[in-house]
């Protein structure tokens, strides 16, 4: 059974190792059968369940080891595994202490913060008889004798692994020296405070102080600060080394609060739990150390509330008997009346601990509160801030049924997004009337603004009143009553319980309008959208899908290619994925950019991230101009064809190179897109030429603000592209499919040998492609090419070689060539084929304009528009 084994001891200043202090001899010492009866006779209901005679004797043994020898003022700990069937698998703890108050429900609270589960815990008191080398001698009932008395605990919790059992030992350890410690100063820690009552000036304040030395409070530590000196005076347990007993800054703000005017004492809460009796936070009460009638320092007394008084007539609690006479003296309420009687139902269920340290504003807001609740029963919430402004205190008040530790945890998770806090305890009282109250102790950065209680009351609503009805009615501000109906019946129940945790009803409306657009498994859609606690650099992106995932590797690329950061992705499956997915994207603007401009556009952007997803747009850098240099999305696939065409002309430059010219000159890319459309927009009115001038103007003004070389030519190389363009499709809806430009070859800057009399270009998501002619009339055919960055390359030689051939025939030579951009694996020939052989009816299409809605216009003959 021993398959492991930690012991130890501990004391206040004293160490003994588990060698000489542990024996695992004790099977045959004449007190094991006393001990066993002792340790079952006094033992309360359940505990000694199932509990054989055999296991009895083991765990007497266990202890008498545990017992074996030890001198008084320490603190044995002995642990050990046992057996057990697989999943039942047990520890054992031995633990053998000088009798003294606080020590079982201090043990137990440490070990079930540790998550584990006591299954026996058996307690007897006992007095032993010890030789002069401390050896166990024998074991008798309790006897009246102080010295003699020792405290012999039996515990059997859930097995833990060696790590956690070493961390449970020296926690063990810990929370008996404090015990010691504060027991040991008891009458010292009351003396103090009696003393600290003499010295106020308050009656009240020194009743109060008076009340708690009398047994309102379990004092369990004391210390005297300075803020000028870092050592502080410190009794019970405050003397062994730990946590700071509130945050930093705390005791300055105290001294501030005094200077101030502030009520004597200060009643607060620490930032520290207490190890002793209740794993709560400690009730602190400050009083200030005056010399010559200035604030010097603070005597600052670390207890817990006892529970008697936390229930007592507040008319017999110093301090609290007194905001209740003011209460019913403002108030006027006739005190056999209802109102009266409410004031002070209200005040007496509110918690005492709060009541005589909050400012009398927010107890009067407080007990006002309650009384409306006793009448008229509704989910509420209130925020109160501590003296100090360093600790919120939230009571909300729900409906009985309604109380769950889901709903606990998702309003504790609400309250410390508001507060930008974290929860340090939280308690439920549920009385006998119609609401449970839950109240939460939230510490906050002091420097933070309050939390907007409206809004957290309207969360709360929602909560109570169910997510679904607050969903369908926020579908209807959208959508209309009718129609918010059919899609709540339609979408509701598909999505899962984590999302209506998290996602507020009128987000679940937009994503149910947003899927309900959506019209088969290749569509896509996105959402942009920022929460109020957002940065400003910092943005929300969902997407939506019917049927599978969009998996990350595909998504990340194309939001990045936006110009976002990609820092957190959340997936929602839709009953469970057989609908759909929502992917919810935590994003971040680059640089110092501002999610709030990308928001005022969201509806270009969105479209925008849809179309890539889709396949209808690339997915390439030129992107980031829509969201940097404020483009639309027609406006970027025009850079995007112009730059393709370029690379095909042997630009040397990278495509994020060209991106970054266009981003940093946003007005000449403006400039460029105006020139065009100046030149061949069919819808533009007035004089076309002073449209042209304009924007001639407007690029030389952007220009002349560039100051890197590289970006000036990569401008200067795209304005002549423009310039050379002679006809376009743009303005068509064939540019749907595919965008085409006839150049004039001999306009376009650094073209290499031999340059065609004539050029165009066809740009599409699926396929690019050029037709060069050397002249008027000319002869040739059109190649399929597998040269993706360079077939203008190709092309031209063989036009070249066309026009040798077409000599004697024609007077010069022709040749085209196109690159199907999203082939399929070879592997399937027939998908590959199909596709290859779209790309080139694509391009066919493009480069005759057969169709009568496919315009072209000439740039010599302005407002002649021509059938292709």
């Amino acid at each position: 059974m021993n398959a492991d084994n930690v012991a130890g001891a501990a004391s206040s200043g004293s160490s003994f190792g588990s060698s000489n202090m542990v024996a695992d001899g004790a099977a045959d010492l004449p007190y094991i059968d006393a001990l066993r009866r002792m340790l079952v006779e006094g033992a309360l209901p359940g505990e000694i369940a199932d509990f054989t005679h055999r296991e009895q004797q083991e765990a007497a043994r266990f202890v008498a080891g545990c017992a074996e020898r030890r001198p008084r003022g320490i603190a044995l700990v002995r642990l050990e595994s046992m057996g057990g069937q697989l999943g039942h698998r047990r520890m054992r703890i031995g633990i053998v202490n000088d009798d003294m108050p606080f020590l079982v429900d201090s043990v137990a609270m440490a070990i079930t913060a540790h998550g584990l589960i006591i299954h026996r815990l058996l307690h007897p008191v006992v007095c032993v008889e010890r030789g002069e080398d401390d050896a166990l001698k024998g074991i008798h009932p309790l006897c009246e004798e102080s010295p003699r008395r020792e405290s012999m605990m039996y515990i059997e919790v859930d097995r833990a692994d060696a790590r956690d059992r070493r961390e449970l030992v020296a926690e063990l350890h810990h929370v008996l020296a404090d015990v010691r410690a504060s027991v040991a100063d008891w009458h010292k820690l009351q003396a103090s405070m009696r003393a600290d009552a003499e010295a106020l000036q308050s009656e009240e304040g020194a009743g109060l102080l008076r009340w708690f030395a009398d047994g309102a409070m379990t004092l369990l530590g004391r210390q005297i600060e300075c803020p000028s000196q870092l050592e502080s005076e410190t009794l019970g347990l405050l003397k062994i080394p730990g946590e700071n007993l509130w945050a930093e800054g705390s005791c300055a703000a105290a001294m501030l609060y005094f200077e101030s005017g502030g009520q004597e004492p200060l009643v607060a809460k620490s930032d520290r739990l207490s190890s002793v009796h209740r794993r709560v936070p400690f009730d602190l009460v400050v009083v200030p150390v005056r010399e010559g009638g200035k604030a010097v320092a603070l005597s600052v007394h670390a207890g817990l509330w006892t529970s008697q008084a936390l229930k007592a007539d507040p008319n017999t609690v110093p301090v609290l008997r007194t905001r209740l006479a003011a209460l019913e003296q403002e108030f006027g309420f006739d005190p056999r009346g209802h109102a009266g009687k409410a004031l002070r139902h209200a005040f007496a269920s509110l918690p005492h601990d709060l009541l005589v340290g909050l400012p009398e504003d927010q107890v009067r807001e407080l007990t006002l509160t309650a009384m409306s609740l006793t009448d008229r029963p509704r989910p509420t919430l209130m925020l109160l801030q501590s003296a100090l402004k360093r600790h919120l205190f939230a009571f909300v008040w729900l409906p009985r049924d309604e109380l769950t530790t889901r709903r606990r945890l998702a309003i504790g998770v609400m309250m410390e997004e508001a507060a930008a806090g974290t929860i340090a305890n939280w308690s439920v009282e549920l009385g006998d009337g119609e609401l449970a109250l839950i109240r939460y102790t939230i510490s906050i950065d002091p420097a933070k603004p309050m939390p907007d209680v409206e809004a957290l009351n309207a969360r709360l609503n929602t909560m109570v009143r169910g997510w679904e009805p607050s969903v369908e009615e926020a579908l209807g501000t959208l959508v209309g009553s009718a129609r918010a109906t059919r899609l709540a019946l339609s979408y509701m129940d598909d999505f899962p319980e984590n999302y209506r945790t998290r996602t507020e009803p009128l987000d679940a409306a937009h994503d149910i309008c947003r899927i309900s657009d959506l019209d088969g498994a290749e569509s896509r859609a996105a959402r942009l959208y920022r929460r109020e606690e957002d940065r400003l650099n910092a943005l929300r992106l969902k997407t939506y899908r019917l049927a599978g995932v969009i998996p990350l590797s595909e998504a990340v690329p194309v939001f990045e290619n936006f110009g976002f950061r990609v820092l957190e992705e959340q997936p929602t499956a839709l009953d469970g994925g057989q609908l759909g997915y929502i992917h919810d994207f935590t994003l971040e603007m680059p640089g110092d950019g501002s999610a709030v401009e990308v928001l005022k556009r969201s509806e270009v952007v969105e479209r925008a991230i849809a179309a890539v997803l889709e396949g209808h747009a690339e997915n390439d850098g030129f992107n980031q101009l829509l969201v940097g240099a404020g483009l639309a999305p027609r406006d970027v696939v025009l850079f995007r064809a112009w730059f393709r065409y370029l690379r095909q002309t042997g630009l040397s430059y990278s495509l994020m190179t060209v991106v970054e010219a266009l981003r940093r000159a946003p007005n000449v890319a403006r400039g460029l897109v105006a020139l065009f459309d100046a030149r061949h927009d069919p819808a533009t009115e007035g004089d076309r030429q002073e449209a042209e001038r304009k924007a001639d103007e407007a690029i030389n003004q952007g220009l002349a603000q560039v100051a890197a070389i590289d970006e000036d030519r990569i401008l200067r190389l795209v304005r002549g592209v423009v310039n050379a363009t002679l006809r376009t499709n743009a303005y068509a809806d064939s540019a749907r499919e595919a965008l085409a430009f006839k150049l004039d070859s001999c306009l376009v800057p650094g073209l290499p040998a031999p340059v065609p009399w004539r050029e165009i270009w066809v740009y599409s998501p699926r396929v690019e492609g050029i037709h060069l002619r050397g002249g008027p009339v000319a002869r040739g055919g059109l190649r399929w090419s597998d040269r993706r960055d360079d077939f203008r390359t190709e092309i031209l030689g063989l036009m070249k070689a066309q026009v040798v051939k077409n000599a004697v025939i024609v007077p010069t030579g022709a040749k085209g060539g196109f690159y199907p951009k999203q082939l399929p694996p070879m592997s399937d020939r027939d998908a590959w084929m199909k596709e290859g052989t779209e790309s080139y009816r694509i391009f066919i299409r493009s480069l005759t304009l057969k169709r009568p809605n496919c315009l072209w216009r000439s740039s010599s003959q302005p407002g002649k528009l021509a059938m292709g």
